[in-house]
């Protein structure tokens, strides 16, 4: 009976009015349309294909049919077109959700026209899909065809874009007479890119030091500064280093360095009860003593020690900073640079600070001379002092801090905490695989005998329509993002006992066994069990650094992808808890 009644329908509308079906059928073919280019969107956002898609399909079938269906078109149609575009608009706010702040839609926003237009090249004769802003954020045209720039700006695109197009963070270059190297770093792993010949690499150096303002001629002094990027679907600030020598030239370029190291302390990656910890050791309640951030070079240090910085409320406390290079500003944080060419050395500077008496102190380098002696003296215990230290460990970090201040007792009565971490790569949501742990590999990630759990690993593919390419989200590595490990270990009165004494594994078997903290690699495999990251990037992470084979030994072997056993320091670390 429903079947009769809407071949009735179809019917009647057919005879009525001719061109009235006509724009219901354009209307879904117009939908599908759409669900046919957001395929990919879905793909990048890591959503659940199936489910969106049959929802959207669903909305043109079930809008065509109430478009048949009711007699009155000029009631029908809209409805239909409702019905249309209602899973869209379901879907809009769920992909922002999933997607950095940057990459978000928003009502009549750039991005929105970008993605129905499709890839918009530039107007200009190379279909460039590059274009940029100086240091002063004035546009720099596009060079035409007879332009003499063309060629300066085609080589720098044709650079840059290997990196975007990969999602890095940074790109590295270095001319010289041998040749020229060009390194993506996406997601703290480095890429070799396709490098431009010498002198192209030279115009690509000038070219950047021109829109940054610095000067091209000088090919020996450090220059630092900053330009934008334009493509069609963002714009990325581009903060470039240039330094050079008699025998090579240096080009850095990181990609929206602010926005990656202004990271809020719920998204560092700390499972709640290390959150808890964390508020607890770092609260400014108990006034005075030093925190201690540690994390090797390229691993979340200066991000993770900003982000404890913000936790305190600017305005009731007085915060300072002092720095070397600061990459990102903290709302309420009064952050002094040294300048070395300022005639003031780095301790000096710090002291001329804490004789302000403020609450918190940022210290970026605890290498320069005295600095130790400044913030362990006891006319300053009052101050709660943030100590960056770009070292691997708690255990490195404690004894580099007992270097810095040249005496033991001193040094261990401040201290009150060590916040020591890793990033590891999150796995692609879009690609991820599912699979079933071997017995041996559930034993290690601590879950009982006998009960089933499913982890996942790098895809890196995905099936769009027919095709089975590279995921789009993650550009065909499986991973997409970071997130940090980490392990606090707070120091009460008993630890600080066995620190004056010189007994570091004691005091930190007390502390980790007192305040059941775990350690990093134990964090890092929960996040294996949850499904954000995969054993093979855990062992990549906490692999031992490899000792270069003497001259005619054997490659070593490659790492399985077995988990690595937890560190035990002393005793073994307690299980961690979500």
């Amino acid at each position: 009976m429903p079947m009769t009644l809407l071949a009735q329908a179809v019917s009647n509308t057919f005879l009525i009015d001719p061109v009235k079906p006509v724009l219901l059928t354009i209307t879904a073919l117009a939908g599908a349309a759409l669900a046919s280019r957001l395929v990919k969107d879905i793909h990048f956002c890591g959503l659940p294909r199936t489910l969106w898609q049959g929802l959207m399909m669903g909305g043109i079938a079930a809008g065509l049919i109430v478009g048949l269906l009711i007699p009155i078109f000029w009631i029908g149609w809209p409805v239909q077109i409702a019905c249309t575009v209602a899973p869209v608009l379901l879907y809009w706010p769920r992909r922002n959700d999933q997607v950095p702040e940057s990459k978000r839609f928003v009502v009549g926003g750039d991005k929105v026209r970008a993605f129905f237009k499709g890839r918009r090249k530039t107007r200009s004769f190379a279909g460039s899909r590059l274009s940029f802003k100086d240091s002063g954020k004035k546009e720099r045209p596009v060079p035409g065809k007879k332009d003499p720039l063309l060629a300066q700006h085609q080589a720098t695109e044709n650079l840059l874009m290997q990196a975007i197009d990969r999602k890095a963070s940074r790109l590295d270059m270095m001319i010289k007479p041998d040749g020229v190297t060009a390194v993506a770093t996406v997601d703290g792993v480095r890429t070799k890119l396709e490098a431009p010949a010498a002198d192209a690499a030279l115009l690509v150096l000038d070219h950047l030091k021109d829109l940054c303002g610095l000067d091209v001629k000088d090919r020996r002094k450090r220059q630092t500064g900053s330009c934008w990027a334009t493509t069609s679907e963002a714009t990325s600030v581009l903060t470039v280093m240039a330094a050079g020598s008699s025998t090579a030239q240096q080009l850095r370029v990181d990609f929206d360095l602010a926005q990656r190291m202004g990271r809020k302390f719920p998204d560092l990656g700390f499972l709640p009860n290390q959150m808890k910890l964390v508020e607890s050791a770092c609260s400014t309640d108990d006034r005075g003593g030093v925190v201690l951030v540690a994390a090797a070079p390229g691993q979340g240090l200066t991000s993770t020690a900003l982000a404890l910085l913000a936790r305190h409320d600017a305005f009731t406390n007085a915060v300072k900073a002092l720095e070397k290079n600061p990459v990102a500003k903290v709302e309420g944080v009064d952050q002094q640079v040294w300048n070395p060419a300022g005639g003031v050395d780095y301790r000096t500077q710090l002291q001329s600070i804490v004789r302000r008496n403020p609450d918190v102190v940022f210290v970026d380098d605890l290498a320069e001379p005295g600095v130790g002696k400044v913030v362990a003296a006891p006319t300053v215990s009052d101050i709660r002092f943030y100590l960056a230290l770009p070292v691997d460990g708690v255990g490195p970090a404690i004894t580099e801090w007992f270097r810095a201040v040249g005496d033991v007792p001193a040094a261990a009565a401040p201290l009150r905490a060590v916040v020591a971490g890793k990033t590891i790569r999150k796995l692609c949501l879009a690609c991820r695989v599912p699979f079933q742990p071997s017995p041996e590999q559930a034993k290690r990630l601590g879950v009982p005998a006998g009960k089933e759990v499913q982890l996942f690993r790098a895809g890196g593919k995905v099936q769009i329509k027919s095709k089975v390419e590279d995921c789009p989200m993650c550009r065909g590595t499986g991973y997409s993002g970071q997130v940090g490990v980490f392990e606090i270990v707070a120091l009460d009165e008993e630890s600080r006992a066995h620190l004056a004494k010189g007994d570091l594994k004691s005091a930190y078997n007390a502390a980790r066994m007192k305040h059941r903290s775990p350690g990093m690699q134990d964090c890092a495999l929960f996040r294996v069990r949850e499904g954000v990251t995969s054993l093979e990037e855990v062992v990549r992470v906490f692999a031992p650094p490899a000792a270069k084979p003497a001259a005619g030994a054997a490659k070593p072997a490659t790492a399985s992808t077995k988990p690595p056993a937890a560190a035990k320091p002393g005793t073994p670390p307690p299980k961690p808890k979500a």
